[in-house]
């Protein structure tokens, strides 16, 4: 019982902590883009040691008792810690950081979701193998999300560019060739990271096809078609633009329909019946 109660509590003090340093890299880069004063270290520093305190919650919320606790929200947290990372390494080489407006406050939510409303899906024991395909999987979603919040702000900025629109924003923005190549790098690790977590599944595990789990099988295999099909067409036909950014806003949805709608299915509705 006393572990379990300072447990918790050391969740609570990790959360709380990456809510406010990552709550300051958020707030610093709204000033860099709205008001041109913060600083960019700020932005990166604070986000990193966000990322620190987040890690610590979820490995003590992950690691139990009773085996890894593989709950919808730990989970979520989990993705969202890797969007933020592939995003903070990114901007240590290219002009990332602008993608923090819209992923910092979605890792806030996450991180407060998973420490105040916790979901519990305990797996004891899991296979080593099981693991990987799990972490494959979360990371694969996790450069893909990336790849959708790049989808979208280029969307935004052509949009922009063609009404000749000259707001503080767009002035820090990169320009939109160099967001483009981003997008597409994304897509491309992503596309490989779901290749192996799905090659993974297959040698690996023996229910992939199972009834509870083939709608996830199936949609998870059609989004790796849509990204796999953007790719081509970038290479082919020259897709660009918001061609780009629908087939990349499509393909992941129909991969958080199959992995968060599964577990939101189970794990919310079906244990509350």
């Amino acid at each position: 019982m006393v572990e379990d109660v300072t447990g918790k509590m050391n969740v609570m003090l990790a959360s709380i902590g990456a809510f406010v340093f990552y709550s300051l890299g958020a707030v610093t880069q709204g000033r860099r883009v709205f008001s041109q004063s913060g600083s960019r270290q700020v932005v990166l520093a604070a986000t990193a040691v966000g990322a620190i305190f987040q890690t610590v919650a979820l490995y003590l919320s992950l690691h139990g008792p009773g085996g890894i606790n593989l709950g919808l929200f730990n989970i979520t947290s989990l993705s969202s810690l890797m969007v933020t990372m592939v995003v903070l390494l990114s901007s240590l080489r290219k002009p990332s950081e602008s993608l923090f407006l819209l992923i910092l406050p979605f890792t806030i939510l996450t991180v407060l979701l998973a420490w105040l409303a916790p979901v519990d899906h305990i797996v004891w024991q899991p296979p080593s193998m099981m693991v990987a395909h799990v972490l494959l999987s979360v990371l694969a979603y996790g450069i893909l999300m990336v790849a959708a919040f790049q989808a979208l702000m280029l969307s935004y900025q052509e949009r922009q560019l063609k009404h000749h629109n000259r707001r503080k924003i767009m002035q820090a923005l990169p320009p939109l060739q160099t967001m483009e190549k981003l997008l597409f790098e994304y897509v491309a690790v992503g596309l490989i990271l779901l290749t192996l977590a799905l090659v993974s599944g297959f040698l690996f595990m023996d229910d992939m096809f199972a009834t509870r789990i083939i709608h996830k099988t199936i949609l998870s295999i059609l989004a790796w078609v849509l990204f796999a099909t953007l790719l081509i067409g970038r290479r082919l036909y020259g897709w660009r633009g918001q061609t780009a950014m629908r087939w990349t806003v499509a393909g992941l949805v129909m991969l958080m329909v199959a992995y968060f709608g599964w577990h939101l299915i189970v794990e919310l509705l079906l244990t509350s019946t």
